[in-house]
């Protein structure tokens, strides 16, 4: 039984760290963004420059997480992260100039990928070590319940607060979770790295494996574009409050995606669902672009929901698998190459945006990426060599 609760306990901590790190550190900025566009005076290229620089931090911090966690251990950075977190959320909103807010996002995203790695290696060795590899799709679901929850919560906030006040708001709330995070997971150690003894190992050097981090960082592009752009982009074709609605639809389909799609994988391997979900997401991406109205919208916003955490589960599933041994190595690298194509995309979306007044054309490039992604990957998945990846 006391096992059975620190798996239980691990699961919830990460659960609550992907909502504090990712859900509100890096999404929160999605449904306040109309609003800072007007309150902090931003135009949509300096908006797509702001997410860009989040991202850049991400990259770094993706880089560096896996030799800091070797160095200190996996729980002291991610509450350096977590920390980190907390306090940029809150100072996007108590400097609001734009210089500030750029230092803000730029240590945000570093922020982000410090907890997402470090409390990834340490729930997913949990896991491993009960034998309940199938628990990891639960919590991936906190990026979802984050994003439900500054769906719902935000706008009132701000209404209130202001978009600044909102974001001091969040931070608090953050600050709060994150001490629950630090409870549950005290008593966890993490894997032990004693360097002379277990020299770092060497990332995969498989075609497949090399194809599929291409993919994925096609995927950190394409999905990062509407990721950033959902609200604003809704907002001009069925307003706030269709907008609002269409963000919260996103949350509410996030939130089991990644466990649904992890069940998915059980049955017919990794790499064809994973394929599916590219074009599922694809999908959802362009449709408001190419239908238009309120329900298209919705139905764009839950196929998206309902697919971007499951491709990074079943990414990241399927690149340790070619490295067991070297598991926080290869999450690193994927992570890292994902934020590559994140960095690339919020700063060509609110480029093409400024200049064309719409959101309709970076849409679809961000869907014809996803496209690519799962082609790149097609004949992996369902070629006969490999019938079950």
């Amino acid at each position: 039984m006391d096992k059975e609760q620190h798996v239980a306990g691990g699961v919830a901590a990460g659960f609550i760290t992907l909502a504090v790190a990712m859900g509100i550190g890096r999404f929160l900025y999605t449904p306040l963004l109309p609003l800072m566009l007007t309150e902090y005076g931003m135009r949509p290229d300096q908006a797509g420059f702001l997410a860009s620089l989040n991202y850049v931090g991400y990259l770094v911090g993706a880089f560096s997480a896996g030799p800091l966690c070797h160095r200190f251990g996996e729980l002291r950075v991610l509450a350096a992260g977590l920390f980190l977190s907390c306090l940029t959320t809150a100072t996007t909103g108590l400097l609001t100039q734009f210089p500030a807010v750029c230092g803000s996002r730029l240590l945000a995203g570093n922020a982000s990928a410090l907890a997402f790695v470090a409390v990834s290696g340490l729930v997913l060795m949990l896991i491993a070590r009960a034998g309940k590899e199938n628990l990891a799709g639960l919590y991936y679901g906190g990026v979802g319940a984050g994003i439900v929850a500054t769906g719902l919560a935000a706008p009132p906030v701000a209404q209130f607060a202001g978009a600044a006040g909102t974001w001091v708001v969040f931070g608090g709330v953050s600050a709060l979770l994150s001490l629950v995070v630090i409870f549950l997971l005290r008593r966890q150690e993490g894997p032990r790295h004693d360097q002379a003894a277990a020299p770092k190992r060497p990332l995969p050097r498989d075609p497949r494996y090399l194809r599929l981090v291409i993919a994925y960082g096609l995927e950190g592009f394409g999905y990062i574009i509407t990721g950033t752009f959902m609200v604003a982009a809704a907002k001009a074709t069925v307003g706030a409050a269709g907008a609002q609605i269409a963000w919260v639809a996103a949350g509410c389909a996030a939130f089991p995606s990644a466990f649904l799609w992890s069940q998915a994988a059980r049955k017919w391997g990794r790499l064809k669902p994973l394929v599916a979900a590219f074009l599922i997401q694809a999908t959802g991406i362009v449709l408001p672009a190419l239908v238009g109205g309120a329900p298209a919208v919705v139905a764009g916003a839950l196929l998206f929901g309902a697919t971007f955490m499951g491709i990074v589960t079943l990414a990241l599933s399927e690149g340790a698998s070619y490295a067991p041994a070297a598991r926080a190595r290869v999450v690193g690298f994927m992570t890292g190459i994902y934020g590559i194509g994140q960095i690339a995309g919020p700063s060509l979306a609110g480029y093409v945006a400024a200049r064309t007044g719409s959101y309709q054309l970076a849409l679809a490039c961000a869907a014809a990426t996803v496209v690519a992604a799962g082609l790149l990957i097609s004949g992996d998945a369902f070629g006969r060599k490999n019938p079950q990846r």
